[in-house]
């Protein structure tokens, strides 16, 4: 135990040992001292007592003897009297007063002045009673005394007798000098006493410390102490020795158990490690089948957007452009899906993470919001754009995945938004950073959810009421997060959420500069009258009579290969000027393949593209690591064909306006300009219908949209109004307006 800090002596820290000594010295030492000063006070209360009967005794024998003086006025006599008291060199001095108090004779020691203010004051005061009295100083000791004359008892005078106390003090040090010796004498035994005593005590304690201390360093619980007292302490070291007993049985419990539980966590360990692997391997039969699907539904679909865009290209009629706008929104809405699907097993894989480039994010701006106008267009919300500068505003990042952050946020707004309006804010908080909100006037968000709805699958009860995958914020945060930045949510129960962030872009290198977008409303050729060659090797005939047909338009001479060992043997015959190759082929795959061009061929000299479906399982760095120059993603959009041949060929594209043709926007603006304007009916529909409704709008399914539509004819069901509704209906299906189906769905429906 180590004392205080600031605390010299703490009782509390000493030993037993010392504790005992200490208590017996200070008993010892308080009764020693009581009682000498007992005995001190009672002999200096006697020694005083006997001064003071000494000194009346002496005064009544020089009074008497002095009384004829005093009676005949004879003062010589009366001084030849006190001077007989020289024989006492204690008394200072001596006083013969008549009775009127006339001083007859004196005496004075030192022969100092009669006219002694001191004595003269200290003899007034004493006469002032007319009696015998006592007046006693710290170093003197008056006493005046009457003379009576025997014969009558009449007052002759007084005699007045100073003393000095020396004898009285000389007394008092001898008995303190006395005590003292008495007292050490006396401590000095009662310490060898103490010493001795307190062994009886503290050596059995002592010998029971030093045996715990054993036990604990030792882990010896099969130590046993020997006890030679039958008083307390002999309980005290039988119960220690009980207590080791049943810490020995205890401990003896406790191995046998540990060695049980051993034998169970490596039987646990195993059955983790099994199931762990089970696990493991079934996450990766998960991503195969996720990969496999991925590249299974892509490839089909691939053609499907692909001949919808060529289509959209050609002459159609009215109607035919109608059927085909629903084909290629229904396929890309399909294709978003799949992509949620993807994207959240490569963040459960841990394999998400950024690309980053340059970009115009004034651009990227734009484009988001020329894709979302038109939708609050068709639900009749206004949209309103806050954006701090108008100026190109050139950044490094992840336009991809940001691009994807905004639209599931703004898609969500106008989803649960059906009246107000939706708001788009971008503000620059610092060199760098940015934040982004998207803010709209729904129905609000309960508190319990504000957490719920950014976990993969989870809804708030108007996302149930809505449908969807439930995955678009969960992706969202963790593409935020990647960015540094944190994706938050201030709602209000009642109406309206803000969804916000803040990330931060680093500034574009100078030598960027922002390239002209291309678009898919005008037609491209090539500009030289060279004609260029392409190879396009696929194994589905589809792809590759799909690329070759786009090719073809452009002005290039296309030759395709269905594998990579003849991929090979084409360039061998003729070296192209671009490749477009898939990665998963049978015979020789596409890694197989690039390997074997660039042993032969350098970049410079032969450009190839990897056009793949299997984007979970691989990365754009990855092939491009591998050789190639640029990696598009099934299916793809034919802008981005026409960038990879600008980019790695050059400038070798022209536009040329398609004649008779008007982009999709204003196509499909046209054509729903030509709706009916909503008819005003409302009908008593069961809570399932709706939700069959609702979804089969939300989801594009315009076969299960007939059906639903021909059971509103009925009427023995609906009556009058369901047949008015059906017939709305299906000009909004034959518009293409899937947005503007679930807005009157709503509208039709009672509260």
């Amino acid at each position: 135990m180590t004392k205080q800090p600031g605390k010299w002596f703490s009782f509390a820290s000493l030993s037993i040992q010392k504790k005992l000594v200490l208590i017996i010295l200070s008993i010892s030492s308080f009764m020693l001292l009581s009682s000498m000063a007992v005995f001190m006070s009672s002999e200096l209360d006697s020694l005083r007592s006997k001064m003071k009967e000494d000194l009346s005794t002496l005064a009544d024998l020089v009074g008497k003897s002095s009384s004829g003086a005093i009676l005949f006025y004879d003062a010589r006599t009366a001084r030849e009297n006190l001077t007989a008291l020289q024989a006492k060199p204690h008394i200072i001095s001596a006083h013969l007063l008549e009775a009127n108090g006339n001083i007859l004779a004196m005496y004075y020691r030192d022969q100092q002045d009669n006219e002694n203010d001191f004595q003269k004051q200290a003899m007034l005061t004493l006469l002032g009673d007319r009696s015998q009295a006592y007046l006693e100083k710290t170093s003197q000791l008056h006493i005046i005394q009457r003379i009576i004359l025997d014969s009558d008892d009449s007052l002759l005078g007084y005699i007045h007798i100073e003393t000095d106390r020396d004898v009285y003090w000389q007394r008092v040090k001898e008995y303190l000098y006395t005590i003292i010796l008495m007292i050490l004498f006396s401590l000095l035994i009662t310490l060898l006493i103490a010493y001795r005593a307190q062994k009886i005590f503290t050596d059995p304690i002592l010998q029971l410390l030093n045996s715990m201390h054993h036990v604990s360093r030792e882990q010896d619980y099969s130590y046993r102490l020997k006890s030679y007292y039958d008083d307390e302490v002999g309980e005290l070291i039988d119960g220690f020795n009980e207590m080791l007993e049943k810490l020995e049985y205890q401990d003896q419990l406790t191995r046998n158990y540990q060695k049980e539980l051993e034998k169970r966590v490596e039987e646990r360990t195993r059955q983790l490690q099994i199931a762990r692997d089970r696990a493991l391997a079934a996450n990766r039969t998960k991503s195969i089948f996720l990969a496999n699907m991925s590249h299974e539904i892509r490839t089909p679909m691939n053609a499907i957007l692909g001949y919808s865009q060529l289509l959209q290209q050609s002459s159609l009629d009215k109607d035919q452009s109608r059927q085909i706008s629903i084909i290629n929104k229904s396929g890309n809405h399909l294709l978003s899906l799949i992509d949620d699907i993807l994207e959240l097993s490569k963040i459960e894989a841990g394999s998400l993470d950024m690309v980053k480039t340059d970009f115009d994010l004034q651009e990227l701006l734009h484009s988001v919001e020329n894709m979302f106008k038109i939708r609050c267009r068709q639900k009749q919300l206004d949209w309103r754009m806050e954006c701090f500068t108008d100026k190109p505003v050139l950044v490094n990042g992840d336009p991809g995945k940001l691009r994807q952050v905004l639209i599931n946020l703004i898609s969500n707004a106008i989803k649960f938004t059906d009246q107000g309006e939706i708001h788009f804010g971008i503000e620059q908080t610092a060199d760098n950073r940015y934040r982004f909100s998207v803010e709209d006037t729904g129905p609000g968000i309960d508190e319990y959810a504000k957490e719920q709805i950014f976990e993969a699958f989870q809804q708030g009860k108007q996302g149930e009421l809505k449908g969807g995958t439930g995955l678009g914020l969960s992706i969202s945060r963790q593409y935020i997060d990647l960015f540094g930045g944190q994706l938050n949510v201030e709602m209000d129960r009642e109406q309206g959420a803000c969804f916000y962030f803040e990330i931060e872009l680093p500034s574009a290198s100078d030598q960027f500069i922002a390239a002209e977008p291309i678009s898919l409303n005008n037609q491209y050729s090539l500009k030289t009258t060279k004609k260029l060659t392409a190879l396009v090797v696929d194994d589905v005939k589809d792809n590759t009579e799909l690329l070759g047909k786009l090719l073809e338009g452009i002005g290039f001479n296309v030759v395709s290969a269905s594998h990579g060992k003849e991929a090979l043997q084409k360039i061998a015959q003729q070296l192209p000027d671009i490749v477009f190759m898939d990665i998963r082929m049978p015979v020789m795959d596409g890694v197989q393949t690039i390997k074997h061009i660039r042993r032969q061929f350098s970049s410079a000299q032969l450009k190839c593209v990897a056009v793949s479906a299997s984007t979970l399982q691989h990365k754009s760095e990855h092939y491009m690591a591998m050789g190639y120059d640029l990696f598009i993603s099934k299916p793809f959009h034919f802008e981005s064909i026409f960038f990879a041949i600008k980019e790695l060929i050059g400038d070798v594209l022209e536009e040329k306006n398609m004649s008779g043709k008007v982009d999709n926007e204003q196509n499909n603006t046209m054509v729903k300009v030509q709706v009916e304007s909503d008819p005003t009916v409302k009908l008593d529909l069961k809570d399932s219908f709706v939700d069959d409704l609702l979804q089969a709008a939300e989801y594009g399914q315009l076969t299960r949209l007939g059906e639903l539509i021909k059971h509103l004819r009925q009427q023995n069901i609906f009556g009058e109004a369901g047949t008015i509704a059906a017939s709305h209906l299906e000009q909004l299906i034959n518009a293409a307006d899937l947005d503007g189906i679930l807005v009157y769905v709503k509208s039709i429906v009672n509260d």
